[in-house]
């Protein structure tokens, strides 16, 4: 991430929040105020990596010398030793000179062909500085050991590597070739690559002036400065805050069709910054101003877009909190607890985010995820999800849940129940009904016992009595 070189305390604190804030996974660009005279464009907050605006971020457009960005980056890969020399052959600088008009009057750092006092950090700064294209050649041929296309491949490769998606490099320089084209989206990731990875990088792309070693053409050597007119205190654009980084500009270009170079198309203007101010940072792609702008003025047209953008991110963003820490969100219910049936569900971090001043923070949408009823005891801390913050239908953040308190078991409350539920269980119902069933068929089995005995019993009288001696009438005798 971009680094601040003095941090107010105010930002400090900030720091310090999103620390400990849950990641971002999203968040939708805001539209602008104005118009913006720039086909692409894309910024994002590089406190918060939060993309406050784009526009056609993903369509293909022509860098002119922001192409250089990648150069610078693929050179900071690749050098060992800055202070060593380089090779200044003329095969870097043949191709201004060709038959092809786009490659005429190309910007140059003041390097000659076959001077031998060059070393790698003069062309990393004659290069971002001074834009000068045979500074890129030849950063290409030393490091591409003296192969101009190796290096040119080698810029590819890291934009693949990167993550670009719709960029291609046919040129070192970037000096109008329809085969050299990237977005506003890749330009930005090649940018904020080589801002984390090399320090280095903004050192070079935010120098104003550099002193280029001496040559026949300057026997006193040659100052060059900044590109960027944003930079320069004396110029009508000058922004306090803005860092480098990178210029592109071509006023005009040729499209080579049936062998025959056509009429001039009207040039344009692309340019990448990045900017402080009151704690905040940002970074700014935009790609193919108009070379010239409504009032006639050329080469200014992305210095307008550039103010603009900054001066409403400024204006209109803070950095603000949303939700905080062991803030409760809901409750929910709790069975069988001693002194509570609720229980409360709170946040388990801070969660800041850059957000407009003027919006209203209950817009923000909180998705609270489904709880089932809980059953006592409940522990506090415990996970249960994750609350999400949405934003017109963008997802801000996810932030876990956890309970807030515990809640003890009530015993007697517990046995109550435990003893219902055995009462209302089919094992305990078919229990009793067996029960019964055996009571029933012991008291039917027992009767027909007592009943058979009973009748056995008559039956035994009755045969003592016709077994008993009788009268001459007849009759049982008693005895």
């Amino acid at each position: 991430m971009f680094k601040l070189k003095t941090f107010t305390i105010f930002f400090a604190i900030l720091l310090l929040f999103s620390t400990f804030a849950p990641t971002l996974s999203g968040f939708a660009a805001f539209s602008v105020p104005f118009e913006l005279a720039s086909e692409g464009v894309y910024m994002v907050n590089l406190d918060t990596d939060i993309v406050v605006m784009s526009k056609n971020p993903d369509k293909k457009l022509y860098p002119a010398s922001t192409v250089k960005i990648m150069t610078c980056l693929v050179a900071l890969e690749n050098i060992k030793d800055f202070s060593a020399k380089v090779d200044c052959p003329y095969e870097c600088f043949n191709e201004f000179y060709g038959d092809n008009p786009n490659y005429y009057g190309a910007s140059t750092a003041g390097i000659e062909p076959l001077q031998e006092n060059v070393t790698y950090n003069d062309c990393l700064y004659g290069l971002m500085l001074a834009s000068g294209c045979e500074a890129a050649n030849i950063l290409a041929y030393n490091i591409g050991g003296g192969d101009i296309s190796k290096f040119i491949k080698m810029m590819n490769d890291t934009a693949d590597k990167i993550g670009c998606t719709g960029t291609h490099f046919a040129n070192t320089h970037g000096l109008f070739n329809e085969n050299n084209y990237t977005t506003a989206k890749d330009l930005y990731l090649i940018t904020k690559y080589a801002l984390d990875k090399y320090p280095g990088f903004l050192k070079i792309c935010n120098t104003y002036e550099y002193e280029m070693p001496k040559n026949e053409t300057y026997p006193d050597g040659v100052t060059v400065t900044h590109t960027n007119a944003m930079m320069r205190e004396s110029s009508d654009y000058y922004y306090d805050g803005i860092k480098g980084i990178k210029t592109g500009s071509i006023n005009s270009y040729n499209l080579k069709k049936n062998g025959e170079w056509g009429e001039d198309i009207p040039g344009f203007c692309s340019l990448v910054t990045c900017a402080e101010r009151g704690g905040y940072s940002y970074l700014v792609v935009t790609l193919q101003a108009p070379y010239t702008n409504s009032t006639g003025e050329t080469g200014v047209t992305h210095f307008e877009d550039h103010a603009k953008l900054y001066d409403w991110a400024f204006d209109e963003f803070e950095y603000a909190q949303i939700i905080g820490a062991n803030e409760q969100v809901m409750q929910v219910d709790v069975s069988k607890g001693l002194e509570a049936d609720k229980v409360g569900i709170v946040t388990t971090e801070d969660f800041y985010t850059l957000m407009p001043r003027t919006l209203d923070k209950t817009s923000i949408q909180q998705i609270k995820p489904v709880i089932e009823p809980f059953v006592a005891p409940v522990e506090k801390g415990v996970s249960v999800g994750e609350l999400e913050l949405r934003l017109n239908g963008e997802t801000l953040a996810k932030i876990p849940l956890v309970t807030e308190n515990e809640v003890v078991l009530d015993i007697v409350e517990d046995y109550k129940e435990k003893l219902m539920n055995i009462l209302k269980s089919p094992q305990f119902i078919t229990i009793v009904i067996v029960l019964i069933a055996l009571i029933i068929t012991y008291a039917v089995a027992r009767t027909l016992h007592r009943n058979k005995k009973r009748k056995l019993a008559e039956m035994e009288r009755r045969r003592k009595i016709q077994m008993a001696p009788r009268d001459k009438r007849g009759n049982n005798r008693r005895r």
